[in-house]
């Protein structure tokens, strides 16, 4: 199973606007999942940043060649529907133990 987790890749998929369709198809890093409401540190430009309360859903925060819905670039805001991750969170048990043997 493949799931979204800081710190790892994703490419994202799909925009719910249209300055975020320039997306579509980039490679990006996730930094985290900012829940309505919630304050944190910007990673790119160190601003300290609120999730508005009345958003109707938490958003990926993910970093790289992106544009945000504002215009700033290195990161955005992305629903998790439109993030692909790149790698799996574990690898099957026969795959494991093929490469050890």
């Amino acid at each position: 199973m493949f799931q979204l987790r800081a710190g790892s890749q994703a490419l994202v998929i799909g925009a719910q606007t249209v300055n975020g369709r320039c997306n579509i198809g980039k490679a990006v890093e996730l930094f985290g999942l900012c829940q309505p409401g919630e304050r944190f540190l910007n990673p790119v430009n160190g601003v300290i940043t609120e999730m508005p309360r009345n958003a109707g859903r938490a958003l990926w925060l993910v970093t790289g060649n992106v544009t945000a819905f504002d215009g700033q670039q290195g990161f955005a805001f992305i629903r998790a529907e439109h993030l692909m991750p790149l790698q799996p969170d574990s690898e099957p048990q026969d795959l494991r133990e093929r490469v050890i043997d």
